[in-house]
């Protein structure tokens, strides 16, 4: 009896292992197969979208461009309590990396932006207001430094703008 608890405790871990590996990948291959965009490029999307989407339910809706070199999604998450939409869009060009690649995040929170802005966004630098509605951040002080992108162009941007809702 001992050996057999054993054995189906490891059976569940094994089975548990395996359906998170399996939710950890992403449809992002799958939707750039068909995409004229250049492999190193490609690369770049698929990372990024695994990092971006993680474990969470998504779906992919790609933008059928025909521009060669151009690509273009719009990524629905799934988390617990709300969703998010994501485009990204990518361009080879002649750099080293060989492409470049952009994503906006967009997500409703359910409390009023003071609020927001003195928890979610407290370690964000208040840049200024395009609006009386919407203030401009970024993201200037992470806990961990050595993950603060070094230029500033490569920092992430947020934008909070105020809602009939509060």
């Amino acid at each position: 009896m001992h050996y057999s608890f054993k054995k189906h405790t490891f059976s569940l871990i094994l089975f548990m292992v395996l359906m998170s590996m399996t939710q950890a990948q992403t449809k992002m291959p799958e939707v750039l197969k068909e995409s004229q965009i250049s492999n190193s490029c490609k690369s770049i999307i698929i990372k990024l979208a695994d990092r971006l989407i993680g474990p969470k339910r998504h779906h992919v809706l790609k933008n059928n461009s025909t521009e060669k070199n151009f690509f273009e999604a719009f990524l629905l998450l799934t988390y617990n309590d709300q969703e998010s939409h994501i485009n990204i869009t990518a361009t080879d060009t002649d750099t080293k990396d060989g492409c470049h690649v952009s994503y906006n995040e967009s997500f409703d929170i359910k409390i009023p932006c003071v609020e927001a802005r003195e928890s979610l966004f407290k370690r964000w630098r208040l840049l200024g207001k395009l609006s009386a509605s919407t203030m401009v951040m970024r993201y200037d002080f992470p806990r961990d430094k050595n993950k603060l992108p070094e230029k500033i162009s490569a920092r992430a941007t947020a934008y909070l703008t105020q809602t009939r809702r509060g």
